[in-house]
């Protein structure tokens, strides 16, 4: 059975006695205050002292506790039966996976948006899942991939080999009812022109890959239109080699066009570690929530490892993201908080918190991260009026937490409750939910050889320098 937990919750909750992290622009941090939440949206945010109202609604203290919005992950591949065959080259039975059980992770951490960069028919109908309620998971925003002739990742990506094709394929990315194109890094300069040209009249929104790696043609590329560069490592691919010497006029580039940035630091340091040993990921205590045919690419496939000459660039690209990240923040760059789950090593729901402290090892402030991972990706993807703060009227997606994350960002860890829609899940029941989703992920391998499913091949990395 699917991990959606109980279906009768109430309608309504008091928060009492609780600290209120806003999150907005200018908005300060609310102490001592009683949320009520009623029919899933914020009904009002009061101070706690003479508080009278709400009824018989239920109350949780929260006494001690932090309430603020729910987290974003704004790069992510979304698994499910199909995406997963054409990832891995072979086949998986229909149902042998449910979005149910793929989305817990991400409910259970709090991380209730996505953006899923390799949006598909499949992706489609995972989101409208959940946005009818059938489903417990994060709301998710679907961009189409678009690449070159040949492209890299040719099961994941639709082909636009002339400019003519990219314009026909914004037609479709539209008529398709998704959210945004992504680039990717076979596409020629004259076919990315013209698709970001096309997109731009027709107001869809343009992010991904800047083509040309090695080129150094990143000032044409970014046209109007192009709005947000999926990783930081793609402006080390830009130069020949690996420089820090461009970050200045990588940062200035990107403030003057108005180009916003994905972060993906940790993903790096995480493609260095299974480039060193592919033991890295077996230890860690998430890999239980992952289901069995990803573990199974990640530990015995695992392309990282298999291509160990690549260590020195790739540590390169380490070092370079940790110059190039701060940079952008201290000139005012837009950035928003992305993990690129799905790539080897990066769980879907803990990644996010490890990008969150990532970030916080690079020098960047509190409350700057949890900003680019609740309010900036809502402004982003023009939700803002709906979530992404905590404010009276907004939807009541938000996260209890044990501990001050403007202290540490790491905080965010320490989760009581994940309110989605208005309803609560405490810690206590989320644990029990993922206990039961790594049980049956654990009884999958049986399920697996008699249904006869066989794989090939391998993941291969979306970022690295292929």
């Amino acid at each position: 059975m699917a991990a959606e937990g109980p279906a009768a919750r109430s309608d309504s909750e008091v928060i009492e006695h609780v600290t209120v992290l806003p999150m907005t622009a200018a908005g300060p941090v609310l102490r001592d205050r009683t949320v009520v939440v009623r029919d899933g949206r914020i009904e009002k945010i009061a101070p706690s002292a003479g508080f009278h109202g709400a009824g018989g609604a239920p109350r949780i203290d929260g006494r001690g506790k932090y309430l603020m919005p729910a987290l974003a992950d704004m790069h992510v591949h979304m698994e499910n039966d199909d995406i997963l065959a054409k990832m891995m080259g072979g086949h998986v039975p229909p149902g042998l996976l449910n979005t149910a059980d793929l989305t817990l992770p991400y409910v259970a951490n709090g991380v209730l948006q996505v953006f899923n960069l390799s949006a598909s028919p499949a992706g489609k109908a995972q989101r409208d899942d959940i946005e009818s309620g059938k489903v417990l998971g994060p709301h998710i925003a679907l961009a189409v991939m678009v690449d070159g002739d040949p492209p890299i990742q040719g099961p994941l990506a639709t082909v636009a080999a002339t400019p003519v094709e990219g314009r026909r394929i914004v037609d479709q990315i539209l008529d398709g009812g998704y959210d945004a194109l992504k680039t990717y890094s076979n596409l020629t300069f004259d076919t990315f022109s013209a698709m970001v040209d096309e997109a731009r009249a027709r107001h869809l929104k343009v992010l991904g890959h800047i083509p040309l790696r090695g080129k150094d043609r990143t000032a044409e590329l970014f046209q109007p239109g192009y709005g947000m560069v999926a990783h930081a490592e793609e402006f080390a691919y830009q130069t020949p080699q690996v420089s820090v010497d461009a970050i200045p006029r990588f940062t200035d580039l990107a403030k003057a066009r108005g180009v916003w940035l994905i972060t993906t630091v940790s993903l790096n340091q995480r493609i260095v570690d299974q480039t060193e040993s592919v033991d890295a990921l077996k230890g860690r205590p998430e890999m239980r929530y992952v289901n069995p045919l990803t573990y199974q690419t990640w530990t015995t496939r695992n392309s990282y490892a298999a291509s160990k000459d690549k260590l020195g660039r790739r540590q390169a690209v380490v070092n370079f993201n940790a110059k190039l990240v701060p940079a952008f923040q201290a000139a005012g760059v837009p950035m928003v908080v992305g993990t690129d789950s799905l790539v080897s090593g990066m769980v879907p729901g803990f990644a996010l918190h490890d990008e969150l402290e990532a970030l916080a090892k690079l020098g960047l402030p509190s409350k700057a991260i949890l900003a680019d991972a609740t309010r900036v990706p809502a402004q982003y993807l023009g939700v803002a009026s709906d979530r992404g703060t905590l404010e009276a009227g907004k939807r009541a997606d938000l996260l209890l937490l044990d501990a001050d994350p403007l202290k540490d960002v790491a905080n965010t860890r320490r989760i009581a409750a994940v309110i989605v829609g208005g309803k609560v899940y405490p810690r206590a029941e989320l644990d029990g939910m993922m206990e039961a989703l790594a049980l049956r992920y654990a009884a999958m391998p049986k399920q697996m050889a008699t249904l006869g499913v066989k794989l090939g091949g391998h993941f291969a990395p979306e970022d690295d320098d292929n």
